[in-house]
């Protein structure tokens, strides 16, 4: 039944009240592109090459770094329930620039492994962690709709970073592109930082106020991390739904040029494929955020799964153009659904007071999933299993999130 709450303020009003921290959230979100797996294995290539390292290899020492980032971040992405907006983003965004400089001046495994570890730790962890819980615990009844604005921001990275980085390979080398990106990231933000996250009288409104205001979903006990652990839908189904997109998406955009090769086109030809990637994200976006605030997280979940797991299907059986334009589509659709509904999922869940905590809880195993998928699949690549390995190891993980989606909460759940 759709919450009448959703319906007090309009998607136009949303964005005319709240464009500035709606504007931190879309552009943290953008620039956690720099730890991601689909813009770090655009230089695997080079870097395979320049460290003498095989897929396997290579697969093996981003899913070391990868977990470690994942211990890291249980424990680090409490902060968020302690330090303010403005503060855990300054820091963050400061280490990841950092990071990034460093990785331009790797030389051996030992710095690679350090490198990729602080990436993905302040990257694809904590950027992405620091501004969702700020979202999902200033927004109530426009949550998904906030939500799916601000993880635009991701999708817009992934639809122009590749081709903008292979473009710029061409020009300059690949140790000189980690040194202008971050450049560019921190002079983007942090003059910008304190004004964007000042707190506004809507949120005041959102996080103290009136009953009307409150959607059903939050009128539930807030819980801790240690209450998880003793719940079983948590690890069941919940985790499922939060860590499989992550073990699937990250092992494609890891061994994105493998893929290429296999279905013969060049890098330059699979990234123009992209802009449909681009198109059907924010589709995907509005979408979920809409589903979200009108039905719920929970019970519209299993879409995007179902999108992803269709998509790998015709990127494994299609011909090679529609192939392409299909699974991108469904990528798109997928990632753009996903990584909204997945942050108000928790907070529907589990409420918004430890939400921090609670999302630290969940993260390390979605940061753990992709850390395997790599190494899993690059042992199956050096293996000479080949595409229809990797895709029939994918299908089957893909299928559990949404089978478990639909049977908990459209069937069981009233």
């Amino acid at each position: 039944m759709p919450h009448s709450t959703a319906a007090q303020i309009s998607t136009t009003e949303l964005l005319k009240l709240e464009w500035r921290f709606l504007t931190y959230g879309v552009m943290m979100s953008f620039w956690s592109s720099i730890g991601q797996t689909f813009f770090i294995s655009l230089f695997s290539l080079e870097i395979r090459n320049e460290l003498s390292l095989s897929h396997g290899e290579f697969g093996g020492y981003y899913a070391i770094a990868t977990m470690i980032s994942a211990l890291t971040l249980f424990w680090l992405g409490k902060q968020a329930d302690k330090l303010t907006v403005f503060h855990l983003s300054l820091i963050t965004i400061i280490a990841l620039t950092l990071s990034g400089v460093f990785f331009s001046f790797i030389s051996g495994v030992l710095t690679l492994v350090l490198g990729l570890y602080l990436l993905r730790l302040f990257g694809q962890g904590m950027m992405t962690h620091v501004y969702s819980v700020a979202i999902a615990r200033r927004y109530k009844a426009t949550r998904g709709r906030a939500l799916a604005i601000t993880g635009l921001g991701i999708n817009i990275a992934e639809s122009i970073g590749p081709p903008a980085i292979v473009f710029l390979l061409f020009y300059v080398g690949w140790r000189q592109v980690w040194i202008i990106i971050p450049f560019i990231f921190v002079l983007s933000i942090v003059p910008f930082l304190s004004r964007l996250t000042k707190k506004t009288s809507f949120q005041e409104k959102n996080i103290n106020g009136s009953d009307e205001l409150i959607n059903k979903t939050e009128k539930i006990a807030d819980l801790r991390r240690k209450d998880l652990f003793k719940n079983m839908e948590f690890w069941i189904v919940i985790l499922p739904i939060i860590a499989v997109p992550s073990f699937t998406i990250t092992g494609i955009l890891f061994h994105q040029i493998f893929l290429a090769e296999e279905k013969y086109v060049t890098l330059f030809h699979w990234s123009k494929y992209y802009a449909f990637y681009a198109f059907t994200a924010i589709l995907g976006a509005v979408l979920s955020g809409f589903l979200i605030d009108w039905v719920s997280a929970k019970k519209t979940s299993f879409i995007g799964h179902s999108a992803l797991m269709i998509g790998i299907i015709c990127l494994w059986l299609g011909e090679q153009n529609i192939a392409l334009i299909l699974f991108f589509s469904l990528f798109g659709v997928a990632s753009g659904m996903i990584t909204s509904n997945t942050n108000a999922l928790l907070a529907e869940k589990y409420g918004t007071k430890w939400l921090g905590e609670i999302r630290a809880t969940a993260q390390p195993v979605t940061v753990g999933s992709s850390a395997i998928s790599p190494i899993l699949l690059g042992i199956i690549i050096d293996k000479g299993f080949g595409l229809t390995g990797i895709m029939l190891v994918l299908v089957v993980i893909s299928t559990y999130p949404v089978i478990a989606a639909v049977i908990r909460f459209n069937f069981l759940e009233k």
